[in-house]
């Protein structure tokens, strides 16, 4: 009876194949070389100076490719962080997304990157990083140009060194880029302060958080950075319009 129905199974299996083919070989097993950037974002306003208020989100942006650095980029992975499915940008040829979070009191520090690609690789990493920044002043508001802009900060957990950004965002123009500790402050002169215009003034750490990636299913060099940074819009006035 055993080799009865043995003898069925290879007549079956082989009635699937076309005369003279050969079984298909299975899939390769393919190391990925992975490159992921992720910025957890702060925006106290974006573009407009009132638009979007307070609005957190992390901000992936990963490359993929196939065996290496110089490899094909690869478009069929399943990618996810924190459980939140990350899309190939067929233009940009990565994936990338922005993660709208709902609970803003809650600034969790954990990253989970999961990643299956079709030969087979399966990553899963898990990351906590340092913390969450957010620029407390100033708000979105229109200000006068004849008086210096003060730019205040804090943290959610750890603090760390900051690069402070303030550019004439009407104009396409940098203001000031400058290096502050946690507990300084930042001014921008009012020298500085053009009129009847946007400023964009943002915070980053002034390093990535970055983790190298070991495992059979990762070619070497792959990495995963992070940087928090928080950004507000600001309107001038017109100077014959500043209030006194």
């Amino acid at each position: 009876m055993i080799l009865k129905r043995l003898s069925i199974v290879l007549i079956l299996v082989a009635s699937t194949l076309a005369p003279g083919q050969d079984p298909p070989p299975p899939l390769e097993h393919s190391p990925l070389f992975i490159k992921a950037t992720i910025y957890p974002t702060f925006s106290l306003s974006r573009y407009d100076y009132n638009l979007d208020q307070n609005r957190r989100e992390l901000r992936v942006y990963i490359e993929l490719r196939e065996k290496g650095i110089q490899g094909e980029r690869v478009g069929n992975a399943r990618v996810q962080v924190n459980g939140i499915p990350i899309e190939f940008d067929t233009r940009k040829k990565d994936y990338r997304k922005r993660i709208h979070l709902q609970h803003q009191d809650h600034f969790s520090r954990n990253i989970l990157l999961e990643i299956k690609g079709a030969g087979g690789s399966h990553i899963s990493e898990k990351l906590v990083f340092p913390g969450w920044v957010k620029i407390t002043r100033p708000m979105p508001e229109i200000l006068n140009p004849d008086r210096g802009i003060e730019i205040h900060w804090t943290f959610t957990a750890h603090e760390f060194p900051l690069m402070l950004h303030i550019d004439d965002f009407k104009n396409q123009r940098p203001l000031l880029r400058e290096h502050r500790e946690p507990e300084e402050t930042g001014l921008l002169d009012k020298e500085d302060v053009p009129e009847d215009s946007v400023l964009r003034i943002w915070v980053t750490a002034d390093w990535f958080q970055k983790k190298y990636l070991r495992g059979p299913d990762v070619v070497r060099g792959s990495e995963i950075n992070i940087m928090p940074w928080s950004q507000v819009f600001v309107r001038t006035r017109p100077l014959e319009t500043a209030v006194k």
